[in-house]
C-alpha cells in the first residue's frame, strides 16, 4: 500500500470548496431578499435582537438596542446570516454523512428531534467555514494549468459525438435508455421548482419560525432523496458498459442524454463515456472527453488520472502516464488511508504504477497486480480488462496454456470491448501451436 507523505497535504475537500462557497453565498443572498426586501417577520426578528440584548448583561451599555432596531440593515443581516448559516449547516451535515458513512436516516432522526441544532451549528461554523472555503479554493492543485486547460480546450459535445460516429458503430435503437434518463432527470428538475417555491410561499405566509426550519429541513431531505432517484435513473446506462461490456450501446445513451440535456462543453457521465472510449480503442477520444470536464467535477478526481493514464497508456507515452501519476499523488493528503478516499487514492496510484510496469515490461509486479485484482472481485468489465493483460503478460513469457485460459474468459465475457478481437486473435496463434 502506498504510504501518504507529508507534501500531499493537498486533500479532496478542496475540490468542493468552491461550491460549498457558491451554495452559502446564494443562500445569504436569499436570505437578504426574504428577510430585507420582502421584509418576512421583521417585528420579530428585531424583537429578538431586542429582547437578547436586554436579558445578556454582557451587552447591556454596549448595544444600542434602539440604534439596532431602527436599522434598515438589520433584517438584511439577519436574513443572510440566518439563511447562509442553514444551508452551512446542511452541507456540513451531508459532508459527515460521506466522510464517515452514517446512515441518513439516522442523521434525519436526529435533526427532527432537534431541528434548531442545524442552525445553531451552521451559525457557529460559517464565518469560519467560508475562511477555510476561500483558502481551499485558492490553493486547489494545479488551479491555474486546470483553469487554462479549460479555456483553451476546443473539444465540444457535439464535435465528439460526430468524431464517434466517424470511427465506430452508432445503434440509435441504444438511444432509448438515454432518452427515457432525460425524461426522469426532467421530473426530479420540476420537483426540484416546485420544492422551493413551496418553500419560498412556506417563508411568506407561515409566522412560527419552527415551521419554517422544519419545512426547510424537510426540503433538503426531499432534495436529497431525488437526488437519489435521479442518481438511480443513469445505472441502467452504466449498466450496458460494467456489466454487459457493451461500449458502444453505452456511448450512444450518454451522448442522447447529452444532447436531450442541451449539453455544450461537458458530458453527463463524464467517467463512464471515457471508458468506453478507452474499451474501443480510441484513447485519443478518451482524452477529448476528460479533457471536458475538470478533474473536480462531480467528485472524479482520482477516476480522472486514472482514466487519463490509460489512454496515455494506450498510446504507449511513458511521460505522460508518469505526469498523471504526479498530479494523481499531489492531489491526495489528510484523508485516512483506511477511509474511502484514502482507498480511492492508493487504488488510483497503484493502477497508474501498474501502467508504467507495463510500459517498462515489469511483468512480474504486473502479474501480481492484476492477478490481486482478480482476488478483490469487481465487475464483469473489470474482470475483462484483468483476464486480458493476464493473458496479454502470460503470452509474453511464453506461458501459453494459461495464456489461452485467460484469453477464452475474454472472447466468452468481452463482448463489444476491443479486448475480445485482440483474443480471438491470440487464441488463434495459441491454436496454432499446436499445444500437447
Amino acid at each position: 500500500m502506498v504510504q501518504l507523505s507529508k507534501k500531499e497535504v493537498e486533500i479532496m475537500w478542496k475540490y468542493e470548496c468552491k461550491r460549498h462557497l457558491t451554495y452559502i453565498a446564494v443562500g445569504m443572498l436569499i436570505g437578504a431578499l426574504i428577510f430585507g426586501v420582502l421584509g418576512w417577520q421583521k417585528e420579530a426578528v428585531l424583537a429578538i435582537f431586542e429582547n437578547t440584548v436586554n436579558t445578556n448583561p454582557m451587552l447591556e451599555g454596549v448595544v444600542d438596542v434602539k440604534l439596532l432596531t431602527e436599522n434598515p440593515i438589520t433584517p438584511y443581516l439577519f436574513g443572510a446570516f440566518s439563511v447562509g448559516a442553514l444551508v452551512n449547516g446542511m452541507m456540513l451535515v451531508f459532508a459527515i454523512i460521506r466522510h464517515f458513512n452514517i446512515s441518513f436516516f439516522v442523521v434525519f432522526l436526529i435533526l427532527m428531534i432537534f431541528p434548531s441544532l442545524i442552525s445553531a451549528i451552521g451559525f457557529l461554523t460559517l464565518l469560519p467555514v467560508i475562511v477555510v472555503c476561500i483558502y481551499g479554493w485558492l490553493t486547489v492543485p494545479n488551479r491555474k494549468e486546470r483553469k487554462n486547460l479549460e479555456h483553451d480546450s476546443a473539444t465540444t459535445v457535439k464535435e465528439a459525438e460526430r468524431v464517434y460516429r466517424l470511427h465506430h458503430a452508432y445503434d440509435e435503437k441504444n438511444e432509448a435508455l438515454g432518452n427515457r434518463a432525460w425524461k426522469i432527470m426532467l421530473r426530479v428538475n420540476v420537483l426540484y421548482v416546485v420544492g422551493i417555491v413551496g418553500l419560498f410561499l412556506i417563508l411568506l405566509y407561515v409566522a412560527d419560525f419552527t415551521v419554517v426550519m422544519l419545512a426547510g429541513i424537510i426540503f433538503m431531505v426531499l432534495f436529497y432523496q431525488l437526488t437519489k432517484y435521479k442518481n438511480a435513473a443513469l445505472q441502467p446506462i452504466v449498466s450496458l458498459l460494467y456489466d454487459q461490456c457493451d461500449p458502444e450501446a453505452c456511448a450512444v445513451a450518454i451522448f442522447a442524454l447529452a444532447r436531450k440535456a442541451h449539453k455544450k462543453k461537458t458530458f453527463p457521465l463524464t467517467q463512464q463515456l471515457a471508458q468506453c472510449m478507452i474499451y474501443l480503442n480510441d484513447p485519443y477520444l478518451a482524452i477529448d472527453v476528460l479533457s471536458t470536464s475538470p478533474a473536480s467535477r462531480n467528485g472524479i478526481v482520482y477516476p480522472y488520472y486514472t482514466l487519463m493514464g490509460y489512454a496515455y497508456y494506450q498510446l504507449g507515452d511513458r511521460s505522460m502516464v508518469t505526469h498523471q501519476l504526479n498530479e494523481c499523488e499531489n492531489s491526495g493528503g489528510k484523508a485516512n488511508k483506511t477511509g474511502p478516499m484514502g482507498v480511492f487514492r492508493q487504488q488510483a496510484i497503484a493502477g497508474l504504477e501498474n501502467k508504467l510496469n507495463l510500459l517498462n515490461e515489469q511483468f512480474e509486479p504486473a502479474r501480481t497486480y492484476y492477478a490481486s485484482a482478480l482476488e478483490q472481485g469487481g465487475m464483469v468489465f473489470q474482470h475483462v480488462d484483468t483476464h486480458y493483460y493476464l493473458g496479454l503478460i502470460a503470452f509474453v513469457q511464453r506461458d501459453f496454456r494459461e495464456a489461452q485460459e485467460h484469453f477464452r474468459f475474454v472472447s466468452e465475457h468481452g463482448n463489444k470491448m476491443y479486448f475480445k478481437q485482440k483474443a480471438d486473435t491470440f487464441l488463434d496463434t495459441i491454436d496454432s501451436l499446436q499445444l500437447d
